[in-house]
């Protein structure tokens, strides 16, 4: 017998969707609060999130259909 849980692809869909875009939320955040609060942020912590991975993340979540 097998174990485990099957879901539908839409379903996997909107999970990963919610995942991308809880994730651009945090960088977002993360961003704000070091440019507008001064919060600490590793230099390349800041560039590879402002310059690659929020860019990224964007272009994915345009691509399940969805805008960021």
């Amino acid at each position: 017998m097998a174990k485990g849980l099957e879901i539908d692809w839409e379903t996997a869909d909107k999970i990963t969707l919610a995942s991308l875009k809880d994730q651009l939320a945090y960088l977002k955040r993360e961003i704000k609060n070091h440019e507008k609060r001064g919060a600490w942020m590793h230099p390349e912590d800041y560039h590879k999130s402002k310059v690659d991975l929020i860019p990224a993340l964007k272009l994915i979540i345009h691509h399940y259909g969805d805008s960021a």
